[in-house]
């Protein structure tokens, strides 16, 4: 009687692990651990599982002709007001471009939604996903009140996703984002050791309030590391009729010798302020916004971001144990780098 052939699905039901896992491990995959490539391929051996040959080479020669060839494909969604945001926004695009490198180095395709879309509707996107086999997702530019539609609560819990870049509230996701309590405390630090004394910070309260009060938190840590003069943040919105006036209020009565801030515009703003040039301040931005020459600031590594989403989003799309949820309390923190090219000749 012929020996019945053992398939990955006879591996995947021995070892416990999805079908996707053991053919990533049979291949040496990164995306699976050395441990897990090992026991897989002990298991696979101990069966008597034979790959077809002719055919992994045939596929092997596919994938090298066809770049669309992909073993998945996931969604990547737009939560930005703006459609386009993946590709005109001042950060979007880093996190996105992280996200593409990793998810074809890992064998993905992505297909990408926009969250404020009329036509994005949890039933309809539910039966996409379904028809193109789309088991999860990442979601990023989401900033809105960090909340999502409560049409795309469904969704949420049919698929996996993970949230790259900001936490979520009415909907609690796994998150991959920059540390950013090291963003203030590393610029506040770096500033320091420049030696700057009085170091103030401007950053909108609505923007903290983002990501859990820690950008001020950092930067109100780092003042009590020193012996530095303290100086209040200034927290204003910077669409409020008053901003400027009290901005140049703010600057004059604390004398600040330098300033961190985030945003493009308000460096624009600042610009426009003739103290700042007059008492020679210098400027130090907390994210990377755009190419400027002598910048001096904060990486957030957006792009590394990106793709540590994709791993995590990976990882639970190659466990056949994952529950959808079961990671939405996890939070994942990129460490920040402070860069300084002031000092390039």
């Amino acid at each position: 009687m012929a020996q019945k052939k053992i398939t990955l699905a006879d591996i995947a039901k021995q070892t416990k692990l999805s079908k996707g896992a053991v053919s990533f491990a049979l291949r040496n995959s990164p995306m699976v651990s050395e441990e897990t490539r090992k026991r897989v391929q002990t298991v696979a051996i101990a069966m008597g599982y034979k790959k077809n040959e002719l055919v992994s080479a045939l596929m092997s020669k596919m994938r090298k002709k066809n770049v669309n060839s992909f073993l998945e494909t996931i969604a990547v969604i737009n939560g930005n007001l703006d459609e386009l945001a993946l590709e005109r926004h001042p950060t979007l695009p880093r996190y996105y471009q992280g996200i593409k490198e990793e998810a074809e180095r890992l064998g993905y395709a992505i297909n990408e939604f926009w969250l404020h879309s009329p036509n994005f509707k949890s039933e309809k996107i539910s039966k996409i996903f379904h028809s193109r086999g789309i088991r999860g997702g990442i979601v990023l530019g989401h900033s809105y009140g960090n909340t999502f539609p409560d049409d795309f609560n469904k969704l949420l819990h049919d698929f996996y996703f993970v949230s790259a870049g900001i936490r979520t509230y009415n909907q609690s996701l796994e998150v991959v984002a920059s540390d950013d309590f090291l963003i203030s405390y590393n610029a506040y630090t770096q500033v320091s050791k420049l030696g700057y004394k009085r170091i103030g910070i401007i950053l909108e309260e609505r923007i903290d309030d983002l990501v859990g009060g820690t950008l001020i938190g950092g930067f109100l840590r780092a003042q009590l590391k020193t012996s530095n003069s303290p100086i209040e943040p200034f927290m204003e919105d910077e669409k409020s009729e008053q901003f400027k006036n009290n901005l140049e209020s703010w600057i004059s009565q604390n004398n600040p010798d330098a300033i961190l801030y985030l945003l493009n515009t308000t460096r624009e703003i600042l610009k426009t302020i003739p103290l700042i040039k007059k008492k020679k301040i210098k400027l130090v931005q907390l994210e990377r916004r755009g190419k400027l020459e002598n910048w001096m600031g904060i990486e957030q590594n957006n792009d590394l971001v990106g793709k540590v989403a994709v791993r995590r989003l990976a990882d639970m799309l190659n466990r056949n144990s994952a529950i959808v949820g079961e990671n939405s309390n996890m939070i994942t923190l990129v460490k920040p780098t402070w860069i300084d090219e002031t000092k390039k000749k």
